[in-house]
């Protein structure tokens, strides 16, 4: 029994058609947790298409994707789900990707693994290939690259919260998501977290999930550098900062993300439209990370 949870922020709902549509048969339900701020931003018609199959909760105002997260995942438990599937508002599933995490789940408990999430293969249609899992070392990150035919899960140190299978006996014991994060990076510290409680994660390349990582992509030395809007930015590089505080992050991670602060803020303010307006954003994340002053952005 899946449930599947969505966070929705002024959806469009052409993409949430395309969505719920590729649900349809692999979940049992759908949690359409929706932080757009003042009246709903789905009609109840649009939703009557899809039966008793979708649920769906106007929050009113953004409390953050952790907060939604945390409300789908508290209906899930409530209604005795055995499994919460994450989603944003714009990932469409492959018909068979619950399926094939399901088997890889199968498999790797079979073998005695104690797991913490189980994630997909994620195409973005604007970019090349992304690896489908992560390492932290001593040397760095290391990045390892599967074809969406390989059948073998690979165990990954981060995870992108979209298309995230978790048991939900796994969240009742290692914690749900850090509210106070708001966005960005909520998904890296649940998934160093449930590592450092002896908890491992893992990519499967042939469960698929077509997802935008970003608002736009652009190249730097060749490599995609996928941005955002500046308060986004600003919520990446404050919450990196704070993290990096965290012995539950690991000195791998710890170590790497350090080296990557000064390249985020050089990056993140060179492509911003206004770069006095993000270069002050950026200071502002920086020292209110180290202050560790989280939750919403406050702007004075």
């Amino acid at each position: 029994m899946i449930a599947a949870i969505v966070v929705l922020f002024h959806p469009d709902p052409e993409a949430i058609e395309r969505q719920l549509s590729s649900l349809i048969g692999q979940v049992s339900t759908v949690f359409a947790i929706d932080n757009t701020p003042g009246s709903t931003a789905i009609k109840p018609a649009f939703l009557a298409a899809f039966g008793e199959a979708v649920s769906y909760v106007p929050l009113g105002e953004n409390r953050g994707i952790a907060e939604a997260q945390n409300i789908g995942i508290a209906l899930s438990m409530k209604s005795g789900y055995s499994h919460v599937l994450l989603l944003d508002q714009d990932s469409v599933l492959a018909p068979d990707m619950v399926e094939r995490l399901l088997a890889a789940e199968e498999k790797l408990l079979g073998k005695g693994e104690r797991l913490a999430a189980l994630a997909p293969q994620i195409v973005d249609e604007r970019a090349s290939p992304r690896p489908c899992a992560f390492r932290y070392t001593f040397w760095g990150v290391r990045k390892i690259f599967r074809d969406v035919s390989a059948t073998e899960p690979v165990q990954t140190d981060n995870l992108i919260a979209s298309g995230s299978l978790i048991q939900t006996a796994t969240l009742q014991t290692l914690g749900t998501m850090r509210s106070d994060l708001f966005i960005d990076h909520v998904d890296t510290e649940w998934a160093l977290r449930a590592r450092s409680a002896g908890y491992q994660s893992y990519s499967v390349p042939n469960a698929v999930l077509t997802h935008s990582l970003g608002d736009g992509v652009t190249k730097l030395w060749g490599k995609d550098i996928h941005l955002h809007n500046d308060v986004r930015h600003y919520y990446q590089l404050r919450n990196e900062v704070y993290l990096a505080r965290l012995k539950t992050m690991g000195w791998q991670w710890r170590a790497y993300i350090l080296t990557r602060i000064p390249y985020h803020f050089v990056v993140y303010s060179a492509f911003s439209e206004h770069r006095l307006r993000a270069s002050c954003f950026l200071l502002k994340a920086i020292w209110e990370g180290i202050l560790g002053k989280l939750g919403p952005l406050t702007e004075t």
